[in-house]
C-alpha cells in the first residue's frame, strides 16, 4: 500500500506540473517572443532537416523579391532621397507609395528615383489619419508584385547586421511562418553634424510577410495574417535573433523633431498636445514630443546603425519647411529650452521607467514638463 501511495502521489505530481507547463505555453505572448527579447525559443531551430537546405549567397541583396510598402508626406520631402536610395542599395526594386492628398502626389511625381526603384503611388482616402487610410490599401492588387512584403515608414530603415543571409533565405528555413518582426533600432539625433553611429534597442518592431498569406494592414507594425485569420501575433515571429532589425530615425535633426509636431495627423499620446504647440513653445514649454526626443537621446546606444547620409539631406528645404511655423528666433529659442529640459532630465533618468521595457506611448503620458522640472517636482507627470 505504502508503494501503492507513492506511485499516486508521483503521478498527481507529475500531471499537475505537465497542467502547469501546458497553461503556460498557452498564453499567446510566448509563441511571439520566447523570453529573451529575440523569440530565441521560437526560432532557435528550424523544421528543414540539417544538411537538406544549402544556404547560397546573397548575390542580389538583403530584399531579393520583396516590395515595401510605405507612406509619404510633405515633410518627409527633405529625407525621401535617402530613404529611396538605402533601399535600392539592399536590392529592393519596387515600392508602394500611399499618400492621402493631390498635393503629395505632385510632389512624388517631381522626386528623384534610384535607378532600378520603381515607385508605384496610391492615393488615399484624406478625411482619416494615416493610420486608418493605411489600411484601407488593396492588398490583394499588389500581393503577386513580390514574394514578399515590408512594411515600413519613411524613417525605418531595414539594417543587416550581417550579410550572408536574405529574406528570402529567411522564409526558406521557416516555411510555417507567415510573418517576421523585424525589431527596431532606435537611433534619433538632434545635430546634423553628429548622427549616431550606434543606436538601441526599441520596444517594437515592423514587419515582414510572405505576400500571398496578408489578409490586411492590422496596424502600422503588423499585418493580419490569412483571411481567417484578424490576430496580426498568428503564424508570426521576431527574426532580430537572426541579425536583421530596422533602424528607426525617429528624430534626423531637431527640425525633424518640429516639423513632427507641427504637422501631425496622428491621434496617440505623442501628439496629444500637436494643437497648442506653438502656444507652449512660445511659453517656454516643451510639447511631448521634444519631451520624448530628450528622453531618448538620454539612452545608452551599443548597436551600429547605418551612417546617416546627410550629403542627400535636403536641410534647406527641412527649414522652409519649419519657418511656416517658428522664426528662427522662436525655434532657437525652443532649442535652449530643450537643452535645458536634457540637462535637468538627465538627473532624473533614475526615477524614469526603463527603456524599452516601457513603450514611448507610456513615457509620453509619464514625462514631466520643463515646468515641473524646474520647479523641483519629484513624481512622474500626468500630462
Amino acid at each position: 500500500m505504502g508503494l501503492r501511495g507513492w506511485l499516486k502521489h508521483g503521478l498527481r505530481h507529475s500531471l499537475a506540473k505537465l497542467l502547469r507547463y501546458a497553461g503556460l505555453t498557452s498564453d499567446p505572448c510566448i509563441a511571439v517572443d520566447g523570453g529573451n527579447g529575440f523569440g530565441a525559443q521560437k526560432l532557435l531551430r528550424s523544421s528543414i532537416p540539417a544538411g537538406s537546405h544549402a544556404q547560397g549567397q546573397v548575390s542580389d541583396g538583403v530584399l531579393e523579391d520583396v516590395q515595401i510598402i510605405t507612406r509619404f508626406c510633405s515633410i518627409e520631402a527633405p529625407y525621401w532621397s535617402c530613404f529611396l536610395q538605402h533601399y535600392a542599395s539592399l536590392g529592393a526594386s519596387l515600392v508602394h507609395v500611399c499618400v492621402q492628398s493631390d498635393a503629395e502626389l505632385f510632389q512624388l511625381e517631381k522626386s528623384f528615383c534610384p535607378q532600378g526603384l520603381i515607385c508605384r503611388v496610391h492615393r488615399l482616402m484624406a478625411d482619416c489619419t494615416p493610420a486608418q487610410a493605411l489600411k484601407t490599401l488593396d492588398l490583394k492588387a499588389i500581393s503577386s508584385a513580390a514574394s514578399f512584403t515590408l512594411l515600413a515608414d519613411a524613417d525605418e530603415y531595414l539594417s543587416p547586421l550581417r550579410n550572408d543571409l536574405n529574406i528570402k533565405q529567411l522564409f526558406a528555413l521557416f516555411p510555417e511562418t507567415a510573418q517576421f518582426y523585424l525589431p527596431w533600432l532606435m537611433a534619433p539625433f538632434v545635430d546634423i553634424n553628429c548622427p549616431r553611429r550606434y543606436g538601441f534597442w526599441g520596444h517594437i518592431g515592423k514587419p515582414v510577410i510572405r505576400s500571398e498569406r496578408m489578409a490586411a494592414i492590422s496596424f502600422d507594425h503588423g499585418f493580419s495574417v490569412d483571411h481567417s485569420d484578424t490576430n496580426h501575433r498568428s503564424h508570426s515571429l521576431p527574426v532580430g535573433l537572426f541579425g536583421l532589425a530596422i533602424t528607426h530615425y525617429w528624430s534626423r535633426g531637431f527640425r525633424d523633431c518640429l516639423l513632427k509636431t507641427f504637422f501631425n495627423k496622428f491621434t496617440d499620446a505623442k501628439s496629444a498636445d500637436s494643437h497648442e504647440a506653438l502656444i507652449l513653445i512660445r511659453r517656454g514649454e516643451l510639447p511631448v514630443r521634444l519631451r520624448l526626443l530628450a528622453f531618448l537621446m538620454l539612452q545608452d546606444d551599443y548597436v551600429p546603425v547605418p551612417e546617416w547620409q546627410e550629403d542627400v539631406t535636403n536641410r534647406g528645404l527641412e527649414e522652409a519647411l519649419v519657418r511656416q511655423f517658428l522664426s528662427l528666433e522662436q525655434e532657437q529659442h525652443c532649442r535652449r529650452r530643450f537643452n535645458r529640459y536634457q540637462e535637468l532630465l538627465r538627473d532624473r533618468l533614475d526615477h524614469m521607467p526603463l527603456y524599452p521595457a516601457t513603450s514611448l506611448l507610456t513615457m509620453a503620458k509619464l514625462l514631466p514638463t520643463l515646468f515641473e522640472l524646474e520647479s523641483g517636482f519629484h513624481g512622474q507627470s500626468g500630462n
